[in-house]
């Protein structure tokens, strides 16, 4: 299926399609992660330039300081997530459970894990 009408380019022929946050939730963020992870991890060989295609990347984790400092790649902000008690909570949204805090909770159970 064409990206736009008169083009020749197709969506089906992507190996690896862009993942975009919609509804800011924790489950976006979750994908986000897995998504950034399986390009780290490797299993995405045919597409050199992958990391574009990622709307948030780990810059940053303090394990001590229970921080992260994401990226996202579609604001083109470095955004901060802290802990406190366990809790992730995003100094970009102002909230406790936006995609940036999901994408942190798998950054810190993967880490501590």
């Amino acid at each position: 299926m064409p990206i736009f009408p008169g083009t020749s380019k197709n969506l089906d022929n992507d190996d690896f399609t862009k993942i975009e946050i919609v509804n800011n939730n924790l489950e976006e963020g979750m994908e986000c992660f897995n998504h950034w992870l399986s390009i780290q991890d490797g299993e995405n060989k045919s597409n050199e330039d992958g990391s574009r295609k990622i709307q948030l990347i780990l810059k940053v984790f303090e394990k001590e300081k229970n921080k992260l400092l994401l990226h996202d790649n579609l604001k083109n902000l470095d955004i901060k997530v802290v802990f406190t008690d366990g809790v992730p909570f995003c100094a970009f949204c102002q909230i406790y459970d936006c995609a940036h805090t999901g994408f942190a909770i798998c950054v810190k159970q993967n880490i501590d894990g």
